[in-house]
């Protein structure tokens, strides 16, 4: 996974251009709507939330590289923690939107009684247990992985620092196996059956550490002027994989079968052994050609501005579209007409949304650069 290294140090605009587009799919992929059909893993069998913490922690590896060069690690760390606050209080407003409105507009939003059911059994309990991360609704469990991973982060560096980056993917794949044989719900199974309310979300981060170790790893390696390298034979045999592996999961949307949701080793929830193998082919495939993308950032600006202020747009999204989901029934939406009407609404506000947020920091910055100038012309 190369990129030019002259750019490290600057904001890779393809990066934000590649967010900024996998969350306006998302948009459609967490709808009810046809369009999931094309937009919900339409490279292979991944989707987008394996992009978005990849890149996530591969953006995240980067800057925790690149401070601990400039300042060391212990403002590294700080830095890192102060971003896991961030999301947090992301991931807070989406909580009380939810809690709020579902409490509020409940027989509006009938939909909402399944999205929140084990809310509804004890709403006090569930309530405090998702302040804690421990109770994660349906669509609202993407921040609290990022939460988790990003606390993480210094503690991985800490430890390749002590034992080296090989011992520590060792230890991050040795976890992703025993993950495999349904760790996680053998720990939970317990504690589940005493507290009820207890829904930690269908995400294993046992497996999905070893998705956020890798793109730790690749993060700093470029950021270390070190980028993974591979013979060429061995990017020959992953374009022919990446094709047979698109081949196949078209036929299998052709004939409207979907493997990953009854063959363990496809699993999305468990990252099965050739979920990951289809990840990482197309993903180090798709980073030969993504510094291309920069050449199109004008024309590709309105996605920039999604993916430079990724978090509150996509908090946004999430409140909205459980707000559309709740209110989706079959009744109003036959064929699929409401909600595709609702996803290119949805699209068009994300979009305005983020312009908004960029128009408002490029007003900051020249706010605060008026009065730098005065006084250079003062003098």
């Amino acid at each position: 996974m190369e990129y030019a290294t002259e750019g490290v140090m600057k904001r890779l605009v393809e990066l934000d251009i590649l967010r900024g587009f996998l969350l306006l799919l998302m948009i459609s992929n967490h709808s009810p709507s046809p369009l999931r059909r094309f937009t919900d893993q339409p490279v292979g069998f991944f989707s987008t939330a394996e992009d978005f913490v990849f890149v996530s922690a591969f953006l995240a590896g980067m800057l925790f590289q690149k401070r601990t060069e400039r300042q060391g690690f212990e403002a590294a760390k700080s830095a890192t923690m102060a971003r896991a606050l961030r999301i947090y209080q992301a991931h807070l407003v989406t909580l009380v939107f939810t809690f709020a409105v579902g409490s509020l507009f409940l027989l509006q939003l009938p939909g909402l009684q399944d999205l929140l059911s084990h809310y509804w059994t004890n709403p006090a309990a569930a309530a405090l247990a998702s302040l804690g991360l421990a109770f994660q609704p349906p669509l609202m469990d993407i921040l609290p992985m990022y939460i988790v991973f990003s606390l993480l982060t210094p503690v991985a560096f800490w430890a390749a620092k002590r034992f080296g980056w090989r011992s520590v993917f060792i230890a991050s794949a040795a976890l992703w196996v025993l993950s495999q044989f349904h760790l996680r719900d053998l720990l939970l199974g317990p504690i589940k059956s005493g507290f009820p309310f207890i829904d930690p979300g269908p995400f294993d981060l046992l497996s999905w550490q070893f998705l956020w170790v890798g793109g730790l790893l690749f993060g700093k390696c470029l950021q270390a002027r070190q980028p993974v390298k591979l013979p060429v034979v061995s990017e020959v045999v992953f374009l022919l994989l990446a094709i047979g592996f698109l081949i196949w999961r078209w036929y299998c949307n052709y004939v409207e079968v979907d493997p990953s949701a009854t063959w363990w080793f496809l699993n999305k929830w468990h990252l099965g052994p050739l979920r990951v193998l289809n990840f990482f082919v197309v993903t180090w495939l798709g980073a030969k050609v993504l510094p291309q993308v920069a050449r199109w950032q004008e024309q590709l600006k309105p996605l920039a501005w999604v993916g430079q202020n990724m978090l509150p747009v996509f908090a946004f999204q999430i409140c909205l579209t459980l707000v559309l989901v709740g209110w989706l029934t079959p009744a109003n939406n036959p064929g699929g007409l409401a909600s595709t009407a609702l996803v290119v609404l949805q699209t068009l506000l994300a979009l305005l949304f983020a312009w908004l947020l960029d128009w408002r920091r490029t007003r900051q910055k020249l706010a605060d650069a008026r009065p730098t100038l005065g006084m250079a012309h003062s003098h």
